[in-house]
């Protein structure tokens, strides 16, 4: 591989190589850049990535979520305004008992039917799903969408059953080591407890499962 075909970053896939991964995967010709892309399939590829690159963050992985982060208020406005790539937002039920939601990017007080808050909140901590850019993700994750675009872009465009078939066999692949990657990241067990409960390294099956249910995530 010439060195004007490797990454910036040595390991990564680049957006373009994906791109061209999906192309080749049906017989058509890699591009040499992203900008002012003339060929169709090609801005039909790029898209296919990005829709499903977009699509599989919306689950919430150990990589793109956050506990209890908090969103203060604008003292000019009195409202709260969450970031555009906010793909999830749940405060504590337990503390708020669902009293806020996300309405557009301003939290909405369904006590007060109102986005604008009074003295008495001055922020409000949720768990938050970031959707994250192409090279903020990790590689494995990247190398999944990658894969599972290559398989859907193959049946929009051709309905090959024998290429779909070979694409879904690099996806389920990928995403192995994908959810490899996240057991590790989240250490998921039954002997310790989790966030906020009390985790000594003691045996605390009731604990493990209340983590699971708070605030583990089912990879599937």
């Amino acid at each position: 591989m010439g060195l004007q075909n490797q990454t910036i970053t040595p390991g990564r896939t680049t957006l373009l190589g994906a791109v061209n991964t999906l192309l080749m995967n049906v017989g058509e010709m890699p591009v040499d850049s992203l900008s002012n892309v003339q060929v169709q399939d090609a801005r039909i590829a790029e898209a296919t990535i990005l829709e499903l690159h977009k699509e599989g963050q919306t689950k919430g992985w150990s990589w793109n979520s956050e506990y209890d982060y908090p969103f203060q208020k604008d003292v000019a406005t009195t409202e709260i305004v969450v970031p555009a790539n906010v793909m999830r937002w749940v405060p504590n039920p337990y503390q708020w008992a669902r009293r806020f939601e996300l309405r557009g990017q301003k939290v909405y007080d369904r006590e007060t039917r109102s986005s604008q808050f009074d003295d008495t909140i001055t922020e409000i901590r949720a768990d938050v799903v970031w959707l994250l850019d192409w090279d903020s993700c990790p590689e494995p994750y990247n190398r999944y969408a990658t894969m599972r675009a290559a398989r859907v872009f193959s049946a929009r465009t051709l309905g090959n059953d024998s290429l779909v078939r070979f694409s879904a066999a690099d996806e389920q692949a990928a995403l192995t080591e994908l959810q490899r990657m996240e057991l590790e990241n989240n250490e998921y067990n039954l002997l310790t407890g989790g966030r906020g409960l009390n985790p000594f390294p003691t045996y605390q099956p009731g604990f493990g499962l209340l983590r699971g249910m708070q605030g583990g995530r089912v990879i599937g």
